[in-house]
């Protein structure tokens, strides 16, 4: 008997909705698993996401994150890698890689990973805070504050970014009085201070 192929199409179609239905179940349950403190179901989960589809890019990316948590740093990058090879376009993966080259003592290779995570996505205020960290890591306190500064123009309300800008000018040690502590530093009369304040927190 001849099946007609619109059956047959819509047959397929169906496995790989039930295919693609399952994978992001995996995902869900690794992703709840992980926010858990569940590591070994974490990666089971995404071990068997990417046994479902080896070209997933999630699948690889949060498979590297788990390893890294881990401090397996050779697994975590061959996980990382595998995402990139699968979708070059997406920030992501370049991102996390340059998070594992700072702990793997690269802050070269860091800025590398996080100028392409920059190119590909511009508008994430945490590839600007960990390049800065990486140029001040390096002692470029002038690229550093540069990246804070964008870092605070996308996001004005985060704490951090205005501790890291303070910190790297030599200022404030206390996250929590980082924005108070350069105000009160300015009305002592620091010009150094009075720079800081002006250009980026007046924004």
């Amino acid at each position: 008997m001849n099946i007609p192929l619109t059956i047959l199409l819509a047959l397929l179609c169906n496995l790989i909705t039930i295919a693609n239905n399952e994978i992001s179940e995996t995902l869900e349950d690794g992703k709840l698993s992980e926010l858990s403190g569940d590591y070994t179901s974490a990666i089971n989960h995404y071990k068997k996401a990417i046994q479902l589809d080896d070209n997933n890019y999630y699948a690889h990316l949060f498979l590297g994150n788990v390893y890294h948590i881990q401090n397996k740093y050779v697994k975590s990058l061959t996980q990382y890698n595998a995402a990139i090879l699968i979708d070059k376009n997406r920030a992501a993966a370049y991102f996390y890689r340059g998070n594992l080259q700072i702990d793997l003592g690269s802050s070269f290779g860091a800025i590398s990973d996080y100028n392409t995570a920059i190119k590909k996505d511009p508008n994430i205020m945490q590839y600007y805070m960990c390049r800065g960290f990486a140029y001040a890591n390096m002692g470029d306190f002038y690229n550093a504050i540069n990246d804070y500064s964008i870092a605070i123009q996308l996001d004005p309300k985060n704490a951090r970014s205005y501790y890291s800008m303070g910190k790297v000018n030599g200022m404030v040690s206390d996250l929590m009085l980082a924005c108070e502590k350069i105000i009160e530093i300015k009305n002592t009369g620091s010009i150094r201070a009075e720079s800081v304040y002006m250009n980026f927190f007046l924004i």
